[in-house]
């Protein structure tokens, strides 16, 4: 292709002129649980559980789609990105088997690949929950559920997350200064850079119980008889911040309530089944799940940011490596960190700035991986602790073939 037709290729592009797709048929399988009886609802996350793992696999997101079946549009513009278009879906099997919703959908996904920075997986610490009332916990004495929560989490993320790296978990509490117990995430921003170091993780995630307070709700039938259940309320607060960067990426809230079926004086182990098995047990593991998908969802856009830890023998070594896609071959290049100072005399930052420095991986373990500089003099502008960026492919480049 000449030098003057490429370009014209890129301007049209980012014009929005559309080229013949040459999107791909992918085949997947999702799953949800069905709560409250609300099939609907399973169908539907069943149905993004499986598209987003098409779009790992297809290189790309999801914009907008249909949902057919039998030839009946059943769901129209199921949003979950912005950085792939798919442009028909089939809903192919939907099963059910005690209360989990199965499907197997095909999916025409045109991968447009302009938001994911690289393709490695995230490498996340996963650290504790706290308790924002300890009183309200006394009802079933389950006050060890944060730390539950945190266990869970880091598992299902080991278990079923193919975009995020869970490496490290911790379930005691970080002693933070009592006079900002209500507002934790000013006391983490200080703390995820030295977590960050000290666990060799970009991203550190975090979260607070505010509530699980209970209450009896009355209600009247027709007959005028009055029946009376006691309800119980979770409320959970999850942040996930960038320890390199030191910012947040990530807020969420999830909040709702179930009824609380165990006598009032009946004391709960948080890790035996009669918990999780219950409809508040089952509320809690599902604001888990969607944890996940929601942790992968705001970190898939994000640049992966590799860190020195290690310098021998003229080669560098970096802290993520097979595990998080690394491969023989990929080049990486170096970045500065400046702060900045700010008006109250504290430092802000960090600002990167390109290095021009480059290296290509020599060989990879499976949280490892050793580059080499293209100049051996190079390794003098290289210490611990910087970091290095991927160098991604242009697919505008010119090459002396393309010219």
């Amino acid at each position: 292709m000449s030098k003057f037709l490429r370009v014209c290729v890129c301007l049209l592009t980012l014009m929005g002129i559309n080229f013949p797709s040459y999107a791909i048929w992918l085949e997947g399988e999702g799953q949800a649980k069905i709560v409250d009886g609300q099939v609907d609802k399973a169908r539907q996350q069943a149905i993004q559980d499986a598209l987003l793992t098409l779009m790992y696999r297809g290189g790309a997101s999801v914009k907008s789609l249909q949902v057919v079946k039998s030839g009946v549009l059943e769901t129209d513009e199921l949003t979950v990105r912005t950085n792939g278009e798919v442009y028909d879906m089939k809903l192919l099997v939907e099963t059910i088997i005690d209360d989990q919703m199965t499907v197997k959908v095909a999916a025409d996904i045109f991968p447009l690949n302009t938001c994911e920075k690289d393709s490695y997986a995230k490498t996340l610490f996963v650290g504790p929950f706290q308790l924002q009332k300890r009183e309200h916990a006394q009802l079933g004495g389950v006050y060890r559920t944060p730390e539950e929560v945190s266990q869970r989490l880091f598992h299902r993320f080991k278990s079923k997350s193919k975009r995020v790296d869970a490496r490290h978990l911790m379930t005691r509490q970080i002693a933070f200064d009592g006079r900002y117990a209500n507002d934790i995430e000013p006391q983490m921003l200080k703390v995820a850079r030295s977590l960050s170091q000290q666990y060799d993780v970009q991203y550190i995630l975090f979260g607070k119980i505010n509530d699980m307070s209970s209450y009896n709700e009355t209600t009247t039938n027709l007959l005028g008889m009055k029946n009376t259940v006691k309800l119980r309320n979770f409320q959970i607060k999850l942040y996930v911040i960038d320890g390199i960067n030191g910012e947040t990426v990530l807020r969420k809230n999830y909040g709702s309530n179930r009824e609380w079926p165990f006598d009032v004086t009946m004391k709960l182990d948080v890790t035996g089944e009669t918990f999780w098995s219950s409809e508040y047990g089952k509320l809690i593991d599902s604001y888990i799940d969607q944890s996940v998908s929601d942790v992968e969802d705001a970190l898939y856009c994000r640049q992966s940011l590799a860190t020195v830890v290690g310098l021998y023998n003229g080669q560098v070594v970096i802290n993520i490596g097979q595990t998080n896609g690394v491969r023989k071959g990929d080049k990486f290049e170096l970045v500065r960190q400046q702060y900045l100072m700010h008006l109250d005399g504290g430092l802000r930052g960090p600002i990167f700035n390109a290095d021009q420095t480059q290296l290509t991986v020599v060989s990879v373990q499976s949280d490892r991986a050793v580059l080499a500089t293209e100049r051996y003099s190079d390794m003098a502008n290289i210490q611990i602790r910087d970091v290095l960026v991927a160098v991604t492919d242009d697919p505008f480049a010119l090459t002396e073939s393309t010219q």
